[in-house]
């Protein structure tokens, strides 16, 4: 589900947030579908579970999770909503990137070979 790199520069509690983000945009995780307790997913990384805890706090008001007393964490059903909201964004840096590669010189199959090398790596 959700992997942490330890080694990385990125606070573990923002590793989450972005883990689940990006399952919940890829559609691997539901709307209304039930995330791991904070215990459980705090065991499952062996992290402690007040990170977990931030990181749910954080997806929640984000609008990415909501909770339900006693039951535990749920997607949001407005998932696609905000999915759709970051392929906006994602779109506007790409025309951003692809104007600046134009502006510095790069010829139109040098970008499209950027860009495949891009979606192609891991």
């Amino acid at each position: 589900m959700i992997r942490l790199d330890k080694a990385s520069k990125q606070a573990i509690y923002e590793q989450i947030v972005q883990g689940f983000k990006t399952l919940i945009m890829m559609g691997k995780i539901r709307p209304h579908e039930q995330i791991p307790s904070v215990r459980k997913l705090a065991k499952q990384l062996g992290i402690n579970p007040n990170t977990v805890q931030k990181s749910y706090a954080i997806l929640e008001k984000d609008g990415f999770l909501y909770s339900v007393a006693g039951k535990g964490d749920f997607v949001a059903d407005n998932a696609a909503q905000i999915k759709d909201m970051r392929k906006n964004e994602i779109r506007e840096m790409f025309v951003k990137a692809t104007r600046e590669a134009r502006d510095s010189g790069l010829w139109i199959d040098e970008i499209f070979a950027i860009v495949d090398d891009a979606y192609s790596s891991n």
